[in-house]
């Protein structure tokens, strides 16, 4: 009477042989998955992503029409060839790169950045890419002039009062 019941219970020899052929069905379907991926050309996110990355803009990549501040502005101060470039990151809103490209486009001075056109200095942020196109040129004049002027305090007070280089 007994006997009955328990014959369709199954023992641990049946549930390890079970075990085994899901394991095999699973690695058969991962194999498979691979040969069909790789005959089939489908490639990665993570490689598609990697090859679609915009390179960091360089200097070499702005255009010489931008960089032809000379024709653009008349009212450019002229510097001597051999004094050195000034170091204009004491301007709030300039770092190393937008330097560099201030320097690349022949704004070397705190005396060229004061008289320079806001609208060149934007030339140049817009020929080099978005990232730097969003930054805002237009208190980098009067501060550059308090520099040229060595008013250290006025400079301070008036750098205290900006937000993200801008005017509020």
């Amino acid at each position: 009477m007994f006997d009955d019941i328990f014959n369709h219970i199954t023992t641990r020899s049946d549930m390890t042989n079970a075990t085994v052929e899901i394991i095999i069905m699973l690695l058969g379907a991962f194999i498979l998955g691979f040969i069909l991926r790789h005959f089939l050309g489908c490639k990665s996110k993570l490689n598609v992503t990697h090859h679609h990355r915009t390179p960091e803009p360089t200097i070499s990549s702005v255009p010489a029409a931008a960089l032809d501040i000379e024709s653009n502005t008349e009212s450019k101060v002229k510097t001597k060839a051999d004094k050195p470039p000034e170091d204009l990151k004491l301007v709030k809103g300039i770092d190393p790169k937008i330097e560099a490209l201030l320097h690349a486009g022949g704004i070397l001075t705190m005396a060229q950045l004061a008289t320079v056109d806001t609208a060149v200095i934007q030339k140049i942020l817009n020929s080099v890419g978005s990232k730097y196109a969003r930054r805002d040129p237009q208190t980098w004049s009067i501060q550059a002039d308090l520099i040229e002027d060595k008013k250290w305090i006025e400079l301070e007070e008036y750098q205290d009062t900006l937000v993200g280089g801008k005017n509020p």
